[in-house]
């Protein structure tokens, strides 16, 4: 297993997998605001290949912002290899939230 970076300890403080949902990986992060690290990168490793995505949260917008690359070669000099990672799904925080019935 990789080492975490000390950024990465202070962003990713814990990663859980209760008991009583065994089906669900359960990552908090931690003031991105405040450290260099801003996104999670997902990928999935199986026999079914899919793009990975990229997701951070838009303080600005006030939701999570899901990436996809659209670019996964590049010529041997290239040297930035810039993924050219595209919003591709907004989901506002809170949008879900049952209104109290008065």
């Amino acid at each position: 297993m990789n080492k975490f970076s000390e950024d990465a300890k202070l962003v990713i403080n814990e990663i859980n997998q209760y008991s009583n949902t065994r089906d669900t990986l359960d990552i908090e992060f931690w003031y991105p605001r405040s450290n260099e690290i801003k996104y999670f990168n997902i990928g999935l490793m199986d026999v079914r290949a899919a793009d990975s995505i990229r997701i951070s949260y838009d303080f600005d917008r006030d939701g999570y912002k899901i990436e996809q690359a659209s670019t996964f070669s590049w010529d041997c000099d290239d040297k930035v290899c810039d993924p050219d990672w595209q919003e591709v799904s907004f989901i506002q925080a809170w949008a879900r939230q049952k209104k109290e019935e008065v």
